[in-house]
């Protein structure tokens, strides 16, 4: 997996690591970008749907997106989950520019994304059920 989404999932996890240590923030940190990963995916779908006029069924386009999902979170638990210690040390010591980047990256990345999805949902996306 890139360099991009092992620093994402660094952030989401030290976030979470410090907000509830007594959980599994490094299991909660892969959902939370696979979710991420799966959000981007239905943007660009949705963009796509939105000038192709794809005719798709509800249950089919349930259907896909819970596959998406388990695909994404699957091919994730060997790229992340499995590796975080790895990640963990490969950014642990940065130096404090290059976590600020980091950390504005990540938060960037999250609110972009959540943003473009909630607005594909409502201006792109027509409901047909």
């Amino acid at each position: 997996m890139s360099y991009m989404f092992s620093e994402l999932f660094y952030w989401l996890f030290e976030l979470l690591r410090k907000d509830r240590p007594n959980e599994s923030p490094g299991f909660d940190a892969y959902l939370g970008i696979s979710l991420l990963q799966c959000m981007n995916i239905l943007i660009l779908f949705g963009v796509a749907n939105f000038f192709l006029e794809f005719n798709i069924s509800k249950n089919l386009a349930a259907s896909s997106g819970i596959f998406l999902y388990i695909f994404i979170t699957i091919v994730n638990f060997f790229t992340l989950f499995r590796k975080k210690s790895e990640i963990v040390n490969r950014y642990e010591n940065l130096s404090r520019k290059r976590r600020m980047k980091g950390i504005l990256f990540f938060w960037g990345y999250v609110l972009s994304t959540i943003v473009l999805f909630i607005i594909v949902l409502t201006n792109l996306v027509t409901i047909k059920y």
